[in-house]
């Protein structure tokens, strides 16, 4: 399905609304336009979903099935009012409008299943807080005054409880998609999908027609604005047909997709939410009326909670990042051995445990021979496959103890703990036979002397290198001796 097919099909939907705004005269017109309406995004949706993994295509059936349902209670709702002249609440309508709400909320609910555990769970602590804030609005203002009216009946009530609770469902799941987009951008199309926010965009918009009919509430409106009102659902199926589209992200996107840390947005919703229930007691306080104290102090002590919980999540993330942040600022980017910093570090802490032990330290320094001329003849990708194969192989031939790290372009360091020289050597002989890509490289091996400092200990070693690569290299030579402690089979 190319870009042709899209506009096309997004354009026939926008006609279609237009035609229903500004020409459906008449209750069989209205419902003939309400059908065309409900069916355009519904077949999107079916038809675009066949192009999906099979174990993706479930939850947008779904989605398909909650408009179709919604739309199609114009049907009933028709029949009822207008031929039959009725006037009972409920009627089978209702159940097809709310249809919609438990098919969406299946839908969504399958797609999130299979988001990584590190993007869903702080999401859904946000969508939770901001929720139980909007569920005291929605409680005292909605929910317990449909409870409590005596012209319907416990059907009657429920049935208009149901809406209400429904469209909170649907508020947790917009948050939970909105919070869960991931990176801005480029960066959130490629590792993410679009999907995510559109899904979001069309419930809010499906949201925004309920809340005008719960202002509306009992007064009757004519015929022109319910239309108008129609409009936003309409536009909610067409928005949520056309998410499909962006349907791409696969099971390795999701698994590399990382959460946006909370930023002024966010903490301003978690705050307006935290404030609904006092500012609803305050309200209620001004007028000399005060009703809902257990519902305020349920719906504090729920946020309370949630604020908390997420606080201890932040507080673990953050210790993450900075536990990453410093074994990075630690660590060699290419080869992932220690690097200069962190074998800096570490050596005078090895050297004044051997000073109180005493037991012999030893320094390492390595140099792969005619680097250069590899780099010139292979070019630098090669070069830096050759470090890191390197890299890789000598870390398996020394101890946990001991500390590989790279000390600066193709030279590297080893710091042998509880070592002495002539042992130091036969590691650095263990080194050169597992060098790859039939390289040799020239080594400078010093015992530390129970007096000088890191400093001299890492200048002698150096040394030690300097006179191995002006005698022929791939050699090692130890620090203090006149001839080499190893020799090659044929110097280069």
């Amino acid at each position: 399905m190319g870009r042709r097919w899209w506009r096309t099909s997004v354009v026939a939907m926008v006609l279609a609304i237009a035609g229903y705004l500004l020409l459906a005269i008449g209750p069989w017109v209205e419902l003939a336009w309400s059908l065309v309406n409900t069916l355009g995004p519904t077949a999107v949706i079916v038809v675009a979903a066949r192009r999906l993994p099979r174990n993706a295509r479930v939850a947008w059936y779904l989605l398909a099935l909650g408009i179709f349902a919604n739309g199609a209670a114009v049907v009933p709702n028709t029949i009822v009012y207008d031929v039959l002249g009725s006037e009972a609440y409920p009627t089978i309508a209702d159940a097809f409008y709310l249809l919609f709400y438990p098919a969406v909320l299946t839908s969504i609910g399958l797609m999130i299943r299979r988001w990584p555990p590190q993007l869903i769970r702080p999401a859904l602590l946000d969508a939770a807080t901001i929720t139980s804030g909007i569920g005291v609005l929605a409680w005292v203002y909605a929910i317990e005054p449909a409870l409590d009216d005596p012209e319907y009946s416990l059907a009657g009530q429920l049935v208009r409880v149901a809406y209400p609770v429904g469209d909170l469902l649907l508020i947790f799941l917009a948050l939970i998609l909105v919070r869960s987009g991931g990176a801005s951008g480029a960066r959130r199309a490629v590792r993410w999908g679009l999907a995510p926010p559109w899904l979001a965009t069309g419930l809010i918009t499906f949201l925004a027609g309920d809340l005008i009919w719960l202002f509306i509430g009992s007064h009757t409106v004519p015929d022109w604005a319910i239309r108008g009102i129609d409009t936003f659902y309409f536009a909610a199926f067409v928005i949520l047909g056309y998410a499909v589209r962006h349907a791409t992200a696969t099971d390795e996107q999701r698994a590399t997709a990382e959460l946006r840390p909370p930023g002024i947005p966010l903490m301003s919703m978690l705050l307006l939410a935290l404030l609904m229930a006092p500012a609803v007691l305050i309200l209620q306080m001004s007028h000399g009326a005060f009703q809902h104290g257990m519902a305020i102090a349920t719906g504090s002590t729920i946020m309370s909670v949630l604020v908390v919980t997420r606080l201890t999540v932040l507080l673990r993330f953050a210790e993450r990042q900075t536990a990453q942040v410093r074994d990075l600022a630690r660590r060699d980017e290419l080869t992932g051995l220690s690097n200069r910093r962190a074998w800096t570090d570490e050596l005078p802490r090895v050297l004044e445990r051997a000073r109180q032990t005493g037991l012999p330290v030893s320094v390492c320094m390595v140099d792969l021979d005619h680097f250069k001329m590899f780099n010139d003849t292979h070019g630098h990708q090669a070069g830096d496959r050759l470090l890191k194969e390197a890299a890789a192989a000598w870390l398996g031939q020394v101890r946990q103890s001991d500390v590989l790290a790279r000390y600066g372009g193709e030279e590297f360091i080893v710091l042998l703990p509880d070592t002495g020289l002539d042992t130091a050597c036969t590691i650095m002989q263990r080194l050169r036979q597992v060098t790859p890509a039939a390289q040799t490289f020239s080594a400078g091996a010093a015992a530390w002397d129970q007096v000088e400092t890191s400093e001299q200990l890492i200048a002698r070693a150096d040394a030690a290198l300097y006179q191995a690569k002006h005698t022929g290299r791939d050699r090692i030579v130890a620090a203090g001796l006149a001839e080499d402690a190893a020799t090659s089979d044929a110097p280069s």
